[in-house]
C-alpha cells in the first residue's frame, strides 16, 4: 500500500503535464481545492441562450447546402461547438485556487476604575462579610475568565482592555495579570470613556463594548453618542457592579459641641444623623451613644425618636479632667426584641469625634438683690456651698456695718469695664434701676451684648422689672412693655411649672430623679408644691424663647415663668417668680439646687465660649467645588484687637495632610465695607472679608497667619471637591446602564453571568477574497481544441465538396 506521501508525490508527476499544457505556473490542476472560473461570470441563463444561439446559427448556415442531411447535421454541431468555445474562451477562463484575508474586529472592554468602586455595598456570599465592588469585580473576572481567553471571545478577535474614570486608558489583561490597577479616579466619565476606546479600532470592525461599571458619572450619556454607536451598529454591554438598591446605611451628619465646659460640668452635643439607604426605620430603634474616648465610660445615650424628625438629637457629657476631652458619637441600629438586626455595610461614617477643652475654674457669679427675701436666702447660701461656683453677694438693704457674703465679699456693685468683665453671670434680683448710674446699666448692658455674660432677672413685687423701662437694660428684658408687669392670679392663686420642650434641649430644668446625678433622669417630677406668686409677663418680644410656663389648678392657660432673650455675645433669663424656694418643702436641697445650678451653668458655657472667641473665624460653606465662591471673614470681640486698626489679616491656605507644607494659597481679608478701598486704615473694625475661590481639592486648613493673632488658633477646615466627585453621592446607577445598552442594540449582563456574551458579542469581522487566478483561455490546450474542431469542420466539408 502506498503511503500518503507517495500518492501526493504521484499526483504531482501525474498533473504535471496537464499544468504543461495549460500553462499553469502558480496553481496546480491536480489541487482538490482549486476551481474553474470565468473572469466574466454570466448568469446560467444567459449560457443557454448562448447555447441554442450557437445551435441555431449552426443549423441555419447548413440549412440549404448540398450534401447528406447527416454529415450537414454533423458539420452543424461541430459549428455550433467551435462557437460555443469561442464565446467560452471570451468570458475568461481561469483556474481558481480560493483564498480570503480575515481582519478581525475588536472588543472594547471597559473597566471603571474611579473611586466609588472602593464603596463596600456588596456581601461575600460564602463568608457574609461586607465587600467592595473593585473586590467582587477582580472575583468575578478570574472565576470566569475562560469568557475572555483565546478560546472565548478573543477567538479570531481582538480583545482590546481600557481603565477609565475621567478618562480610557490602557490597561493589560485582569484575565492575563492580576495587575489591574486599584480604583483612584475621583470622577467617572462613561460617555467620554466611550468617544475616547471608539478611536482606537481607526476604521476596523468593532463587535460591541463591554461596559463594567456602577454606573455613577455627572455626564449625560448623550444622543449624539447613542446615534453614532447606533450608525456604527455597536451595542454597548453594560455589566452593573455595586447594590441595585442602596444598602442601609446610618450617618453622622454633624456633631456639635461647645468648645470650651467647666470641669465636672455637663456640655451640651448636637447631633443629626443620616440614613443614606435601605428601608425606613423606626425612630426609636436608632440609638446615638456618647463615648469618653479616654476611658471608654458612655456619658450618655439616646434614641432618635427623642427628638422630631430633621431636628438634632441632644446628648450631654461631662469629664474631671482637665485638658482636651475627646468625646465619640456614634449611631447604631438596636432591634426590638425577636427582631434580626439589621446590617450596616458601610461603617466608617458612623462614629464622629467631638473635642472639648475641659476649664478648672469655678464659675463666676454677682448675685445683686434688693430684700432679703426667701429666695434669696436660700439662693444665696447654694452659691456659697456649690464648688463649682464663686459667688459674690451685694444686699442693698443692708447697712454699712453689713458684712456681704459670698465667696469673693464686695463692698459695692463693679463700676468699671474691667470690674464687670471678672463675672460670668449676673443675677439682678429685685433691685430699683435708680440704684444704678447710668455708665452702670450701660457697663452691664455692654458685658452681655459684647462680652458673652449672661444676666438672670429674678421678678418682685417692687421694682423688677417695672422700673428698668426705658433704661439701657430693657433691651435685656424679654416682655415688650416691663413697666405693664403685674401680679397673676391673686392672692389664692396656686401656680404649677412645666418645662417646655425646649428646655430639655438645653439641659436645664432637669429635676426628675433621686440619688446620683447618673441616675437622674429628664422627667419633670409630679409632686413638686404649688408656687403662690407668680408674674404677668404679658406680651413677649418674638425672640423670645419660653422655658418654662405656669398654670393655675383652676385654669388650663399657661403663662410664660422662665424667658431666654439672646442679646448679642450673651443672653439675659428672667425669672417670672421668686417662689423656687418652696420646692424644698419635704424634699430638702435636690430640687431647688438642680434647677438653679442648671440655670448658672447654662449661662456660664456661654460665657466661656464667648472667651475663647476672641477672634472667630468663619467660612460660608465647609464643603464646596472647586471655584465655588467662599466668604471667609475674621470676626474680633477683642477690644485689644480692634484697637490695633489692622488695614488687612492674611490667611495661610494649606494641606489638612501636611499643615506644615508652604501654603497653597495666600488670602488677604480688609475690613468690611471698604473691602474695595485699600486706603481704608481700619480703625474700629470688628470685622474682616474677602471672596476666595478655592483651585485646588482635598481638604484644606485655613490658618490666621497675621502676628497679632499668634497664638489664638484661629483656624477652619474646608473640603474642597472637583466638581465631579462622584464620591459625594456613590449609590450605584443600574438604570442609567441599562438605558444605555438598550437604546444602543446591546444587552445587560449579570457580573456572575459573564458567558452570555459569548452568544451575546456578533462577529464583525472583515473577509477580503484573495484567490490566486491562472487563465487558461491562453493556453496551448486552448488553441489545439479551436484549431481541432476548426479542422474537422474543414475536412468535412470536403469530404462533401463543400470547399
Amino acid at each position: 500500500m502506498q503511503t500518503l506521501s507517495g500518492q501526493l508525490l504521484l499526483a504531482q508527476q501525474d498533473g504535471s503535464w496537464i499544468d504543461r499544457i495549460l500553462g499553469l505556473r502558480t496553481v496546480h490542476w491536480s489541487d482538490p481545492s482549486a476551481g474553474v472560473g470565468f473572469e466574466y461570470v454570466l448568469p446560467a441563463w444567459v449560457w443557454a441562450l448562448v447555447f441554442v444561439s450557437a445551435l441555431l446559427f449552426a443549423g441555419w448556415s447548413y440549412h440549404r447546402l448540398l450534401g447528406g442531411r447527416v454529415l450537414r447535421m454533423m458539420l452543424a454541431f461541430l459549428r455550433a461547438v467551435t462557437l460555443v468555445v469561442l464565446l467560452i474562451l471570451l468570458a475568461g477562463p481561469t483556474l481558481v485556487l480560493p483564498r480570503e484575508t480575515v481582519e478581525p474586529d475588536w472588543l472594547l472592554v471597559l473597566v471603571d476604575r474611579s473611586g466609588s468602586m472602593r464603596v463596600r455595598d456588596l456581601v461575600d456570599a460564602q463568608s457574609g462579610e461586607p465587600i467592595n465592588r473593585d473586590t467582587a469585580l477582580r472575583r468575578a473576572l478570574e472565576a470566569q475568565s475562560a469568557v475572555f481567553s483565546d478560546e472565548g471571545l478573543g477567538k479570531d478577535r481582538r480583545v482590546t482592555w481600557l481603565g477609565f474614570g475621567a478618562s480610557a486608558y490602557p490597561i493589560a489583561s485582569p484575565v492575563d495579570t492580576p495587575d489591574m490597577p486599584e480604583p483612584s479616579d475621583l470622577a467617572t466619565s462613561i460617555r467620554t470613556a466611550i468617544e475616547q476606546a471608539l478611536r482606537l479600532p481607526a476604521g476596523k470592525p468593532v463587535s460591541g463594548v463591554v461596559l463594567i461599571s456602577d454606573g455613577q458619572t455627572p455626564q449625560d450619556t448623550g444622543q449624539a453618542l447613542v446615534q453614532r454607536l447606533k450608525h456604527q451598529g455597536v451595542g454597548v454591554y453594560t455589566v452593573a457592579v455595586g447594590a441595585a438598591q442602596p444598602p442601609l446605611d446610618l450617618a453622622i451628619g454633624q456633631a456639635q459641641s461647645p468648645r470650651r465646659a467647666f470641669i465636672n460640668d455637663t456640655a451640651p452635643v448636637s447631633v443629626t444623623v443620616d440614613q443614606l439607604g435601605g428601608d425606613a426605620l423606626n425612630r426609636a430603634q436608632i440609638v446615638l451613644t456618647l463615648t469618653d474616648e479616654a476611658d471608654g465610660r458612655v456619658l450618655d445615650q439616646k434614641p432618635l425618636d427623642e427628638a422630631l424628625p430633621n431636628e438634632p438629637v441632644k446628648l450631654h457629657g461631662k469629664s474631671s479632667q482637665i485638658g482636651t476631652a475627646r468625646w465619640r458619637v456614634s449611631v447604631e441600629h438596636k432591634p426590638a426584641p425577636g427582631q434580626a438586626p439589621l446590617r450596616e455595610l458601610v461603617t466608617d461614617n458612623n462614629t464622629r469625634v467631638v473635642e472639648v477643652e475641659i476649664i478648672d475654674r469655678p464659675i463666676r457669679v454677682l448675685y445683686i438683690e434688693g430684700y432679703p427675701r426667701w429666695e434669696f436666702r436660700y439662693l444665696k447660701n447654694l452659691l456659697i456651698r456649690e464648688k463649682s461656683i464663686s459667688s459674690s453677694t451685694a444686699l442693698l438693704s443692708a447697712d454699712r456695718a453689713f458684712a456681704q457674703e459670698g465667696d469673693i465679699p464686695i463692698t459695692r456693685p463693679p463700676a468699671t469695664a474691667k470690674e464687670m468683665d471678672a463675672y460670668d453671670v449676673v443675677i439682678v434680683g429685685d433691685v430699683p434701676s435708680g440704684y444704678f448710674s447710668a455708665k452702670q446699666l450701660s457697663l452691664l448692658r455692654d458685658h452681655v451684648s459684647v462680652g458673652g455674660a449672661g444676666l438672670i432677672w429674678i421678678g418682685g413685687e417692687v421694682s423688677t422689672p417695672r422700673s428698668y423701662a426705658g433704661t439701657p437694660l430693657a433691651d435685656l428684658l424679654p416682655m415688650r412693655r416691663p413697666g405693664d408687669v403685674k401680679r397673676a392670679g391673686d392672692i389664692s392663686s396656686r401656680f404649677y411649672v412645666q418645662p417646655t420642650a425646649l428646655a430639655q434641649s438645653l439641659n436645664v430644668l432637669q429635676l426628675g430623679g433621686v440619688g446620683s446625678d447618673a441616675q437622674q433622669t429628664d422627667a419633670w417630677p409630679d409632686d413638686l408644691p404649688p408656687l403662690r406668686w407668680a408674674q404677668d409677663l404679658g406680651p413677649l418680644k418674638p425672640t423670645a424663647d419660653v422655658l418654662a410656663e405656669v398654670s393655675t389648678e383652676n385654669s388650663d392657660r399657661q403663662a410664660p415663668a422662665l424667658v431666654r432673650l439672646r442679646y448679642g455675645a450673651g443672653q439675659s433669663l428672667y425669672v417670672g417668680t421668686d417662689e423656687a424656694w418652696r420646692w424644698r418643702y419635704g424634699r430638702g436641697e435636690l430640687y431647688f439646687e438642680r434647677y438653679w445650678v442648671q440655670l448658672v451653668r447654662m449661662l456660664g458655657r456661654a460665657r466661656i465660649q464667648a472667651d475663647a472667641d476672641r477672634a472667630r473665624l468663619s467660612v460660608s460653606q465647609r464643603i464646596v467645588e472647586a471655584q465655588q465662591a467662599v466668604v471667609v471673614e475674621l470676626s474680633l470681640s477683642d477690644p485689644s484687637l480692634i484697637a490695633r486698626g489692622l488695614v488687612r489679616v492674611g490667611v495661610a491656605v494649606r494641606s489638612a495632610l501636611d499643615p506644615t507644607a508652604p501654603p497653597v494659597e495666600e488670602l488677604v481679608l480688609l475690613p468690611i465695607g471698604d473691602a474695595n478701598n485699600p486706603n481704608d486704615t481700619g480703625a474700629g473694625r470688628t470685622s474682616y472679608r474677602t471672596v476666595w475661590r478655592p483651585g485646588v481639592t482635598g481638604s484644606l486648613v485655613l490658618m490666621v497667619s497675621d502676628p497679632a493673632f499668634e497664638g489664638l488658633g484661629l483656624t477652619e477646615t474646608v473640603r474642597v471637591q472637583a466638581a465631579d466627585d462622584e464620591m459625594r453621592n456613590p449609590q450605584s446607577d443600574h438604570g442609567r446602564l441599562s438605558a444605555l445598552a438598550e437604546q444602543t442594540g446591546g444587552a445587560v449582563v449579570a457580573l456572575d453571568e459573564l458567558d452570555r456574551l459569548l452568544k451575546l458579542v456578533p462577529n464583525r469581522a472583515r473577509i477580503t477574497p484573495a484567490d490566486i487566478r491562472e487563465p487558461l483561455w491562453d493556453s496551448a490546450l486552448s488553441l489545439i481544441v479551436v484549431l481541432t474542431l476548426l479542422s474537422l469542420e474543414w475536412v468535412l466539408r470536403r469530404a462533401i465538396r463543400l470547399t
